[in-house]
């Protein structure tokens, strides 16, 4: 099976897709977007993917599933497996909220024997499904999937692990600050300090999950390995630093990229991300809480890498022909998502 690309070969693409929501609700969630827009990038998505060709393609934020997954599949004609992050409360995939039910896919060229290898759980509590979910609280978790292009099997882990502010000690001075001003009793401004902190050590605990459950699927499939995914933090993350030591990962785009601010979050640049970073919900009326505006703060003016695609070490530095930012730039007025995805090309693979 030829890969497009070279004989043998392989073309992987990361993109979290942004399902343009607040991630607050009951009956539904709070929707930036009408559905025109949603379809608009949508369409984008899908020609930009054609153009690409890749071999194997990891979303995240993909809503509704399974229809959003099945709906891209068949217009690219690849095949897909997913897995649910979070839903609600569902019963044969009805219930609340009405317009979620979202989470994590791998996408693969017809022919590459596409096989579902299954998930762990890294945070939160309760039943997710495409069909039956409990859960009241966010969930997160990480999927795997197995593809055999030119007789060589490869696993393919994907992720979105939990977004948090990121503790240098640049953002804990601004926060301090931003504390002071909003005129907090010291019990006040420690709680939400103890909240931010908690949300930070949320998402380092998730990265170590994840490596023990690369180990756990890598020692029943002795592969070569790929991890792509939105970790929602940076290399600076001595969480990250331990994934890739112990696992001994190439980091593609970190070793081709000549330009140090190349970012999948820009909020200089990408206009989708002005919703994250606004101190209102989707409703444009009403005021974020105290820890989210901070967060909005964060988002709207935090340039930062926080996608990627990780290669194990069966692969060499020499094996790696490219590596891009890709959806950088709108089409019209309208970008893809409010991340930037990834496009990592490989000349070889592992004998």
């Amino acid at each position: 099976m030829s890969s497009g690309h070279g004989s043998h070969g392989l073309k992987l693409v990361d993109i979290n897709v942004w399902f343009g929501m607040d991630g607050r609700g009951t009956l539904k969630i709070g929707d930036y977007e009408d559905k025109r827009r949603k379809d608009a990038r949508f369409a984008i998505l899908t020609t930009g993917l054609k153009n690409l060709d890749p071999d194997i393609i990891a979303i995240q934020e993909a809503n509704k599933l399974p229809a959003y997954v099945n709906k891209l599949a068949r217009v690219l004609n690849y095949d897909a497996v997913w897995k649910v992050a979070n839903a609600g409360l569902k019963v044969m995939g009805w219930g609340i909220p009405l317009n979620f039910t979202a989470g994590n896919a791998i996408l693969a060229k017809k022919g590459y024997s596409l096989q579902y290898l299954g998930a762990k759980r890294l945070s939160g509590w309760g039943i997710q499904g495409d069909l039956f979910s409990i859960h009241f609280k966010e969930m997160r978790n990480a999927m795997a999937a197995k593809v055999i292009i030119n007789g060589q099997p490869v696993v393919i882990f994907n992720t979105q692990t939990h977004y948090s502010l990121i503790l240098d000690e640049t953002w804990r001075q601004a926060i301090d600050e931003f504390l002071r001003k909003s005129l907090l009793s010291t019990r006040e401004r420690n709680r939400i300090l103890k909240k931010i902190q908690a949300s930070h050590l949320r998402t380092e605990k998730e990265i170590i999950k994840l490596l023990t459950f690369v180990k756990d699927v890598t020692r029943k499939h002795n592969y070569p390995f790929v991890i792509m995914g939105d970790f929602n933090t940076t290399t600076d993350s001595p969480a990250l630093t331990e994934l890739i030591r112990e696992l001994g990962l190439l980091d593609p785009y970190g070793l081709k990229s000549l330009d140090p601010h190349s970012y999948t979050w820009d909020p200089l640049r990408n206009s989708n991300t002005q919703y994250d970073g606004s101190n209102f919900r989707a409703d444009g009326a009403t005021r974020k809480g105290l820890r989210e505006r901070i967060e909005a703060q964060f988002d709207s003016r935090v340039s930062r890498r926080i996608d990627f695609i990780f290669l194990s070490p069966h692969f060499t530095r020499d094996m790696i022909a490219d590596a891009q930012l890709i959806f950088t730039k709108p089409t019209g007025d309208l970008f893809v998502s409010d991340h930037y995805g990834l496009k990592v090309v490989l000349r070889d693979l592992p004998p």
